[in-house]
């Protein structure tokens, strides 16, 4: 258990000491702000910018999508990365056993994902509530925000890190983002409406709906909901499986 943790708490460590991670959470911070931050143009533009709830459903669905698609890129090379350097063999002589370093790898992964989306959402928040010219509750701002953590930053979280630590692992890194830019261009591809949108999309899919509904259109497909929150989980733990069951990936197996 202590090999394993040390592997998460170096992989957590690693990916947020790296100077890429803070410049594309900074600059996608930026971005979202320029896009939602309740100026006297965004709100004649933003009808519901007024809505704390709206302001964190626009944030996630829209530029949380952005911040995911830039970590793939870091987390992508992470299990690559140590079979060029021979960090996976220095690993297997200290008795690290598989499931210790592929359990490690996508927890950390994981928890390094999560934690740079909480911390996107929450700075958003926190502009939002002290910059707004119209008077606010805190409650009114932490609500939305909790619940997009729940609701959508762990599904959307977990299968963007699973996927970038498990399928590099598995298929040339090449393949990976051509897969990866394949499912972004497709996510980034559908627009909003009122009916149910394809269950593949990674933060802005009908999970979304239950942190917030437009007034005038009405939402109620659960089968939708959960078609989406199943995709996100479901794949993630298929992928994760997968690298558990690769032939030959440790040792002489």
């Amino acid at each position: 258990m202590r090999k394993m943790s040390a592997v998460i708490h170096y992989e957590y460590k690693m990916q947020f000491k790296r100077p890429a991670t803070w410049g594309i959470l900074l600059m996608v911070a930026i971005f979202s702000l320029l896009d939602n931050y309740p100026s006297a143009g965004n709100l004649a533009r933003l009808e519901f910018l007024y809505e704390p709830a709206y302001f964190v459903y626009r944030t996630m669905s829209q530029s949380g999508f952005v911040l995911m698609f830039g970590l793939i890129f870091l987390l992508a090379e992470r299990i690559p990365m140590d079979d060029k350097t021979g960090m996976k063999f220095v690993l297997m002589s200290h008795g690290l056993g598989k499931w210790q370093y592929v359990f490690g790898k996508l927890m950390g992964g994981f928890l390094y994902v999560f934690s740079v989306l909480c911390i996107f959402l929450a700075l958003n928040t926190a502009v939002y509530f002290f910059g707004v010219p119209f008077p606010v509750s805190l409650f009114s701002c932490l609500v939305p925000l909790v619940k997009a953590i729940i609701v959508s930053a762990v599904p959307a979280s977990l299968f963007v890190s699973v996927g970038s630590v498990a399928l590099p692992g598995m298929v040339d890194i090449r393949l990976f983002y051509l897969v990866a830019a394949i499912l972004f261009g497709m996510n980034a591809a559908c627009v909003g409406s009122a009916d149910k949108v394809p269950f593949y999309l990674i933060t802005s899919g009908d999970l979304t709906r239950l942190l917030w509904v437009h007034p005038k259109w009405s939402f109620a497909d659960t089968e939708s909901i959960f078609a989406n929150g199943a995709f996100l989980v479901g794949s993630s733990l298929v992928l994760g499986s997968l690298l558990f069951l690769k032939h030959k990936f440790w040792r002489s197996e």
